[in-house]
């Protein structure tokens, strides 16, 4: 019940935003899309949310694939649906494309990431539990 409720709210927080953005007629976009480290790395924020081990807003190198991502928030909990992974850019794409979905499923099974999408800065990745195991939990 506590994860719903969490998710609930945090649907609704970006919602919010979302909204506000819309009347106010801009996006809401930071100023600092990426960040030097004082060893020259590229650095950029990224925010993951749902049913991993450490949800929240991560400083991550650039170029960062999402199985790394993973990894650094300790990897996703059991009962993860790895076929709907959302990714939301904060700009769109060149295509206009703002929304991906993102089915890690392949990658376990083959190892390969040409189906991966490229993390931007403040880009938002809500990783989903399955409905079974959130019934079973």
């Amino acid at each position: 019940m506590k994860i719903k409720n969490i998710t609930y709210i945090l649907s609704l927080v970006y919602l919010t935003i979302s909204i506000s953005n819309l009347f106010a007629g801009s996006q809401l976009v930071s100023n600092n899309r990426y960040i030097t480290d004082e060893q020259g790395n590229i650095q950029m924020l990224v925010n993951i949310w749902g049913h991993v081990n450490k949800p929240g807003s991560h400083m991550v190198k650039d170029g960062i694939d999402i199985v790394s991502l993973l990894s650094i928030v300790g990897g996703p909990k059991a009962g993860t649906n790895l076929k709907k992974i959302k990714l939301y850019r904060q700009i769109p794409d060149d295509n206009g494309k703002s929304i991906y979905e993102i089915n890690l499923e392949d990658f376990y099974e083959t190892g390969s990431r040409d189906n991966f999408v490229k993390i931007k800065p403040n880009d938002t990745i809500i990783i989903p539990q399955k409905k079974t195991s959130y019934i079973l939990s």
